[in-house]
């Protein structure tokens, strides 16, 4: 199969080879014209530009082809002025070129080089960031993301007059898988429960884990039609994750905070689900609360 030419690398080329018949046409209208006329920007711009827009070979060739093309105007323009005259004029402006052009290449390489250091700090920036705000053992938000989250949410929720809401999900009798399975078996028992939020929520929801054995959802959509169906789900998965370590009584308390309009506080928020939480706990455990909206205290749902 016939390989097709490298689209760049044959542009390159057209424009390399059309920069030095620019040149030799600039040495024939400088030789046409006389020495009255002077062309030396005509000579040095084409050679700049393809330093800076082609790379070293490609500015080599027109610093070159310039020098050339120069020498051969002057010769036929200035005849009788001796030849060690026209060919250390030649040299030198042969030199100049050259040196201007390695200049600029130069300031092309650095200008990429920098622009390369800049985007590898970029990245490392962002993924400092990312690991800032994110729980390393779950890969969920952590803490503090979540809290801006609240933040932005509540914001917004304002603005449109909708409703909020977020859950707060305990882990029961976490530390018995702790202290009779090893921390190993309590780590693995954690990213099955981020996986299990994770797969009851909503895409437009947010999931974090805000530390230890505790993790908080934040509803998008908070209408208490479509939020507390899936508190009561995040109870159920939670319990059959529980399952698998019989004799334990792992499970989870969820507690659930919803306001019809967006407090301007979002500790209110969080203390409100908080306090649901440990209704459910102190009820029991393995239980869902609901605190909505101005009501003295959270009510435990059936």
């Amino acid at each position: 199969m016939r390989r097709r030419p490298d689209k760049p690398g044959f542009l390159r080329t057209a424009i390399a080879l059309a920069v030095v018949a620019g040149l030799a046409a600039v040495g024939l209208l400088d030789y046409v014209t006389g020495p009255w006329f002077s062309f030396a920007l005509f000579y040095v711009a084409p050679v700049l530009g393809a330093a800076w827009w082609l790379g070293r070979g490609p500015a080599l060739l027109a610093a070159l082809t310039a020098g050339i093309a120069w020498f051969e105007a002057e010769a036929w323009g200035h005849r009788g002025e001796p030849t060690r005259s026209l060919l250390w004029n030649s040299m030198s402006r042969l030199a100049m070129l050259i040196a201007m052009a390695a200049m600029v290449v130069r300031i092309r390489e650095d200008r990429r080089r920098l622009k390369d250091v800049n985007a590898r700090l970029s990245r490392m920036l962002d993924a400092e960031e990312k690991l800032a705000r994110t729980d390393p053992l779950t890969g969920l938000p952590n803490r503090r993301a979540f809290l801006e989250r609240v933040s932005d949410e509540l914001a917004r929720a304002r603005r449109t007059a909708n409703p909020v809401s977020i859950a707060y999900i305990d882990i029961d009798n976490f530390k018995r898988i702790n202290d009779e399975k090893g921390h190993v078996e309590g780590d693995e028992f954690l990213k099955e429960v981020a996986r299990a939020i994770r797969e009851t929520i909503r895409a437009s929801d947010v999931a974090a884990r805000l530390g230890g054995d505790e993790f908080a959802v934040l509803f998008t959509d908070a209408k208490r039609t479509a939020v507390e169906p899936l508190a009561r789900r995040l109870l159920s998965r939670t319990r059959a994750l529980g399952d698998r370590h019989p004799g334990l009584d792992v499970g989870a308390s969820v507690g659930m905070a919803w306001f019809e309009s967006a407090p301007d506080d979002p500790e209110k928020l969080l203390d409100r689900a908080d306090g649901a939480m440990y209704e459910a706990k102190s009820a029991g455990k393995h239980r869902f609360a609901l605190w909505a909206g101005d009501a003295e205290r959270p009510v435990l749902q059936a």
